[in-house]
């Protein structure tokens, strides 16, 4: 019997639309605090540094199944640009770089909170997140903007955990904070390397969740896909759990 749900963040609970945004506005604050020290650098070497950086935390996270964080994206970013800046000034940056999410943010999907808590009302919930320039800590504060805390029983960020999906290591522990055997959960997400084969590799059942994103429905190995997300308390439950 399904006793469990774990669920992805981004594009699952949120969706996303203000990242270029965000992304003109780290790039003012880079070009601001460089600038004070007398380093400008040109929109161009920004955007290259900013690219390498991107690059670097995707390399990281498919090879080591961890997300670098702010902190580290930064200093290769830093490097790229040959700036070394005060500790002052790269505390300034990371701050405002996470704090960004909290000034242009996501927003979540349609009746959200009203289907996780139906879906609490059945089974136990976690969240399990992969995270990057935005760090649990404020990931959780949109959770709570939102009155979506409450019906989670354990919030997993990455940037804290130390791994992350697909890492099968990820979903155990969940599991373990739930009290549930893998047999008896589901995790629903939006991809398929990361939340599919992640939760099967753990041995869950999995379901695509294609919503907010559908650029791996194609040929997906989920055992349910699912198209708005206000529908999972009705869908959920005809899942079979492995072995039982």
């Amino acid at each position: 019997m399904l006793k469990a749900i774990t669920i992805d963040f981004w594009n699952t609970l949120f969706v996303d639309h203000r990242g270029r945004e965000r992304e003109a506005r780290r790039a003012a604050c880079l070009r601001s605090e460089l600038g004070a020290l007398g380093l400008a650098r040109s929109d161009a070497e920004l955007a290259d540094s900013f690219a390498v950086g991107f690059e670097y935390f995707e390399r990281i996270w498919r090879a080591e199944m961890r997300t670098p964080d702010s902190a580290e994206i930064v200093d290769v970013v830093l490097e790229g640009l040959r700036a070394r800046l005060p500790q002052a000034a790269r505390a300034r940056i990371l701050t405002t770089f996470d704090d960004l999410i909290l000034e242009f943010p996501p927003e979540p999907l349609p009746r959200a909170r009203e289907t996780l808590e139906a879906l609490a009302a059945r089974y136990k919930l976690a969240v399990i997140c992969d995270a990057g320039f935005s760090s649990g800590r404020v990931l959780r504060q949109l959770l709570v903007r939102h009155d979506m805390v409450a019906p989670f029983e354990y919030l997993y960020f990455s940037d804290e955990g130390g791994m992350s999906k697909p890492d099968p290591r990820v979903f155990h522990f969940v599991l373990e904070k739930l009290g549930v055997h893998a047999q008896e959960a589901a995790h629903v997400g939006d991809m398929e390397r990361t939340d599919i084969a992640g939760a099967h590799a753990a041995g869950m059942l999995a379901v695509l969740f294609v919503g907010a994103s559908a650029h791996d429905a194609a040929g997906s190995t989920a055992d349910l896909v699912v198209q708005r997300f206000a529908d999972l308390p009705a869908v959920v439950g005809g899942l079979v759990c492995p072995g039982c």
